[in-house]
């Protein structure tokens, strides 16, 4: 067979196996542990893959969520093994932590309040962090008029407080002004949505009490992506920042939103 004939069936190779996608690179650093990160988002179509390095590589998390079926698959480097959670799972998971609810619930109807005080404390740490969460603080999300230009790209200022305290500045810039833009927003929205969900089903998920604990779920009404981000501690110091330092388009192959295959597949919640 011919150079030229290997060479055209290569290239129709590639094309079906991978298609035009856009890698996200952001600078992250944590000022409380001292320590920097990297997140690169590889985003294609629908599905958006986060691979989360901190403190060198020692430190290494992966996480893939898939658009089209609606599904979270979180691998574990460490472990060698990954864990997906779908719509069906979050409707699961709620079914049974109302279960407990209400076993409990049941079985302390007819104990002495003082008795039922002092099971209630026994079964704090032991029960389900989900059946026992706290009401969530009430994040308020604006435009603060403010514009600048923050690592190369034309932004806008967006301020999050609870209770009046500050919790997190945005630098915003609009989706045409990063490489491969357009095509990544409907990736990170459906994301947002996805966490939404999850979090409202598993109300303990991914809770940071004092920050925003669904990073992307604002980006509807922002219209762009933050390319600059600062967390702030309750003590009005900054906690944490981040910072998109590139973003470029290349092709994507459908295996890179799939666990490695020698990996295996753990359940989240025991059936």
């Amino acid at each position: 067979m011919s150079i030229i004939r290997i060479s055209f069936i290569l290239v129709l190779f590639l094309a079906t196996c991978a298609s035009a996608g856009v890698v996200l690179e952001i600078e992250t650093q944590d000022h409380r542990l001292n320590e920097s990160g990297t997140v690169l988002a590889v985003v294609d179509g629908k599905n958006l893959k986060m691979i989360i390095t901190s403190g060198g590589d020692q430190d290494k998390n992966e996480m893939i969520f898939r658009g089209e079926t609606r599904e979270m698959v979180v691998v574990d480097h460490d472990d060698k093994s990954f864990m997906v959670i779908d719509e069906a799972m979050i409707d699961s998971i709620g079914v049974k932590l109302s279960g407990y609810e209400a076993k409990m619930r049941e079985a302390l109807k007819d104990v002495p309040p003082e008795q039922r005080a002092m099971v209630e404390q026994m079964m704090k740490g032991r029960m389900p962090p989900q059946a026992t969460a706290p009401a969530r603080p009430k994040i308020e999300f604006r435009n603060t008029g403010e514009r600048d230009t923050q690592n190369g790209y034309p932004s806008d200022k967006y301020e999050a407080t609870i209770d009046g305290r500050k919790t997190q500045e945005l630098w915003v810039t609009d989706w045409d002004n990063v490489d491969g833009g357009g095509d990544a927003a409907e990736a990170f929205q459906a994301m947002a949505d996805f966490f939404k969900q999850m979090r409202d089903s598993m109300p303990r998920f991914g809770v940071d009490e004092d920050a925003d604990d669904n990073p992307f779920e604002h980006m509807r009404e922002m219209g762009g992506f933050p390319v600059l981000t600062y967390d702030y501690a309750s003590d009005g110091s900054i906690a944490s920042e981040s910072s998109l330092r590139s973003s470029t388009q290349r092709a994507v192959a459908a295996a890179e939103f799939e666990p490695p295959s020698a990996y295996k597949r753990r359940e989240m919640m025991p059936r």
